[in-house]
Formats: structure tokens, C-alpha cells, sequence
């Protein structure tokens, strides 16, 4: 039972399927816990990932300047708790709904143009953000701040497709390590946001924030014009099949999981400030600390989580260890009525438990985009930028649908049921992901495509089931290739 739960949990059968994999002739028994040693980084793709983490903090530090000081001015305008709310929260929707769609154009327009165009809507939408205060109250103010903010979601959107896209590209054998090394660059933007919105608010006013880190948004998208070049492959006329990838079954469990991790994330932001105050008596600053401490936690850890996913190829394995961790911290953070013998009196628990627990999350979040382009390739679809913008689009998909269920979900809970039950109930959540991963898992090596190692690529089509109906070679020397 353990020797097939490793083979489930072990991402280089997924993940080997290359045209310079060389490792694939080797003893599968030397290859299972680790892939091949990747060549050295060129200059270019040092140059290509300064370029969009750049971007990436950029954006982040611009979405994230709003929450110190919007919620007081839209208050003044008339905007109900409601309505602030939801114009937190549209931005994740749309971005929800939109990013498959620019998965599938961007073969299309191109993955440079995407990124750029992208970045700079953001930026202008950002920089007429900072204006809305001249509109009348009510009404007036509300609509055009959430159309704005509307029309910065699908710049994000289509940048962070692209984005995503061409590390994949550019990185294929550092995949899972340049996604954690930018969620890092994502933490720290979120963090500085706030501060630095709140700075500038109360330097110069509700104008101030707005136009100093959307000038700063516009400089990114005018330095990445020449840092990002288009190379060879980045742009494709194939046309990447959004069927194709939906009827993946892996595809769906493991976007699913990026969904429900992403819900723990965005669950803590409405509900955890009140919480604190109510129950530890804590000040705005060490409630602020607090929320420095889990995101921290999260961005530091990310680069660990993306590195173990490309060297040790277990991205199943780190998902379900990151769902069960974390599942069990958010019992804890309430603490949970189920375990009445859990002082409820101590802040250190809190403290510890947000930190472990947003460290684990990005544990579950990291491996899920690796994981899911080596599902594609291992089902079939071509290795080049039309799949890997499908997959991209896919991975931000889910992962903005948790950060609007989280907020918005969890003010219900709360309200309605109390910070220690809800909690309870997403660490609940989280556990009982992890358990349907590993069912999944084995029906996955039983029933579906398995998890045993690939062949060459040459002989890929040949023997390897194709999910999408091909014919099977079932030879004795082939069945041995699968077994």
C-alpha cells in the first residue's frame, strides 16, 4: 500500500514527458524521488523573470493599496458595508470568469502583447481609480467604481495568464520554482500595499495612493516592453482545445484544490480583524502585525514548495500534506468548539497558527500549477504555448474563485455562526479536500490513465493511453513499458 501510494504521490510520472529528457532510460527506481539536474539559467531567463516579478509586485502593491483608507471615503459617499465589500471582491469574480477566455486568445494575440496590454490597462484603471472622489455619492460613485475596478480586473487578468504562460515556457524545467519565487514577490506587494496606500492617504489625500503606484504600474509596462522579447514559440496559430483539458478528470481535482486553498487565504481577511479585537482585546497595530505574520509565512515558504515540486517531482504529495497541515491549523484558530480542552484565552495560538497555517496553504497552492501542465502533457496535449495558456488560464481561474468565495463566504459564516465554527468548518473543508485527492488518486491509477512512468516521447503516443480515444499499441513489450 505504501510502495502505490508513493507511485500516486509521485509527479515524475506526469512530469517526464519531454523532448530532452534524456533521464527516461534510466532505472525507474533512481528516478522516482527527483528529476533531472536542469541546465543553468541563460540571461534571457534571468532577465524574462525580473521582468514579470517586477510586474507582479507592481499589480499586487496596487490592488492592495485600497484597504486602509477606500472603505473610510466610500462610507462618506454613501456606500453601504454591502457595497464596499463587493467592490473588493468583483475584481477576484471577474478575473474568475475572464482568465480562461484570455487562456484560449492567447495564442492568438501572443503571450508579450497580452502581458503588456494587460499591465497597462491595470495601470490606467488604477490611475482613473484615484479620481472617482470627484463623482456625486451614492449611485454615481458605486457604479463607476465598480466598473473600473471591473476593467482592472481583466487587465490583471489577462497579464497574469501571460504571465504564468511564458514562465511555463521559458522555464520548463524550473516551472515549479519560478512560481514560488514569484508568489513571493506577490506576498511581499500585498503587504507593502497597505501600508504604503495608507502612507501616501494620509500624506496627501485619497488622489495621492492612486497615482503614485499607477505612474509606477505605467514605468513597469514601459521597462517590460523591452525586457520581455518575443522568442521563438511564445506565439502559436495551434489552437489550445479548453474541451480537451476539461475532460481531464486530474485537471478538475487539482484546480479544484488551488480553489479550495485559495478560500482559506481570502477567508481570513474579513474575519479574522474581529475576531482578534472581540476576543483578545488586541490593538489595530498587533492585529495588523498579525495579518504581516500570515502573509510572510505564505510568500517566504513559496519558493521551497515550487523547488520540491520541480526536484523531488511530488506535487500530489506536498498538495495533500499542505490541505491536511493547514485543515488542522484552522481547527486550531478559532479554536474549534469540538475541542473544549484548547484554551481559547491565549493569543500565542493564534499567532502560531496563522503563521503555520498560511506557511502550509502555499504548501497546497504552489504544486497545483506544475501539477496541471503535466497532467496536460501526460493526457496527451502538445507541450508549446497554446497549452500552456489553457493551463494558466485554468490555474488563475480557480485561484481567484477562492479569493472571492473566501471573504465573501466567510463574512456568512461568521455572522451567522461565529469565528470558531466557521473556521472549524474551512479547516473541515481542507481535510476533507485532501482525503478526496488521495481517493482520487488511487482511482486514478487503477482506473484512469495511472500514475506509472512514461516512456520516451517517441514512443508516448505509441503506448500510453490516449484519453481523447487514439489507439492503443498493446504489445507485450509496450505493456511492460506501462507496468
Amino acid at each position: 500500500m505504501a510502495d502505490l501510494y508513493k507511485e500516486i504521490g509521485n509527479d515524475s510520472d506526469y512530469g517526464s514527458i519531454n523532448d530532452n529528457s534524456s533521464a527516461q532510460t534510466e532505472d525507474p527506481q533512481a528516478s522516482a524521488t527527483s528529476s533531472p539536474s536542469p541546465s543553468p539559467m541563460t540571461r534571457h531567463q534571468y532577465i524574462v523573470f525580473c521582468g514579470i516579478a517586477l510586474a507582479y509586485f507592481a499589480d499586487l502593491t496596487s490592488f492592495s493599496l485600497i484597504a486602509p483608507f477606500y472603505p473610510i471615503e466610500a462610507k462618506e459617499k454613501d456606500l453601504s458595508p454591502v457595497m464596499i465589500g463587493f467592490v473588493f471582491s468583483v475584481f477576484s469574480l471577474v478575473q474568475f470568469l475572464s482568465s480562461p477566455i484570455f487562456g484560449k486568445l492567447l495564442p492568438y494575440v501572443g503571450a508579450k502583447f497580452m502581458f503588456l496590454a494587460g499591465s497597462w490597462v491595470a495601470a490606467g484603471s488604477n490611475l482613473i481609480f484615484g479620481v472617482l472622489d470627484e463623482l456625486e455619492p451614492g449611485t454615481q460613485f458605486l457604479v463607476f467604481c465598480l466598473v473600473t475596478r471591473c476593467v482592472g480586473a481583466l487587465g490583471a487578468s489577462a497579464s497574469v495568464t501571460a504571465a504564468t504562460a511564458i514562465i511555463a515556457h521559458t522555464f520548463p524545467d524550473r516551472t515549479g520554482q519560478m512560481m514560488g519565487l514569484l508568489e513571493l514577490f506577490c506576498g511581499v506587494g500585498l503587504m507593502v500595499g497597505p501600508a504604503l496606500g495608507g502612507l501616501l492617504y494620509s500624506v496627501g489625500g485619497y488622489k495621492l495612493p492612486f497615482m503614485v503606484l499607477g505612474a509606477a504600474d505605467t514605468l513597469v509596462v514601459i521597462i517590460n516592453i523591452f525586457l520581455i522579447r518575443s522568442s521563438e514559440g511564445m506565439e502559436s496559430k495551434t489552437k489550445g482545445s479548453m474541451l480537451a483539458v476539461a475532460k481531464i478528470p486530474a485537471v478538475w481535482v487539482i484546480a479544484l484544490t488551488c480553489g479550495v486553498a485559495s478560500t482559506g487565504m481570502g477567508f481570513l481577511d474579513p474575519t479574522m480583524s474581529p475576531h482578534l479585537k472581540e476576543q483578545y482585546n488586541l490593538s489595530p497595530v498587533f492585529i495588523s502585525l498579525v495579518y504581516i505574520l500570515s502573509g510572510s509565512a505564505y510568500a517566504i515558504a513559496t519558493p521551497l514548495w515550487g523547488y520540491l515540486s520541480d526536484k523531488k517531482r511530488i506535487t500530489r504529495t506536498l498538495i495533500v500534506f499542505g490541505l491536511t497541515g493547514g485543515g488542522v491549523c484552522f481547527l486550531f484558530l478559532g479554536p474549534t468548539p469540538l475541542f473544549p480542552q484548547v484554551p481559547t484565552d491565549q493569543v500565542w495560538t493564534v499567532i502560531v497558527t496563522v503563521g503555520l497555517g498560511s506557511l502550509l496553504l502555499g504548501c497546497a497552492i504552489v504544486p497545483t500549477f506544475i501539477d496541471l501542465l503535466n497532467t496536460a502533457k501526460w493526457y496527451g496535449l502538445p507541450d508549446d504555448i497554446s497549452t500552456q495558456g489553457i493551463v494558466s488560464g485554468v490555474f488563475n481561474s480557480f485561484f481567484s474563485l477562492g479569493a472571492f468565495v473566501g471573504p465573501t463566504v466567510g463574512g456568512v459564516l461568521q455572522q451567522h455562526y461565529g469565528f470558531p465554527w466557521a473556521s472549524t468548518m474551512v479547516g473541515f473543508m481542507f481535510i476533507i479536500m485532501a482525503i478526496l485527492i488521495v481517493l482520487f488518486g488511487f482511482w486514478e491509477y487503477q482506473c484512469g490513465k495511472g500514475r506509472r512512468r512514461p516512456p520516451d516521447n517517441d514512443l508516448a503516443h505509441q503506448v500510453s493511453v490516449n484519453y481523447f480515444g487514439s489507439e492503443i499499441d498493446d504489445t507485450e513489450e509496450n505493456r511492460g513499458l506501462l507496468s
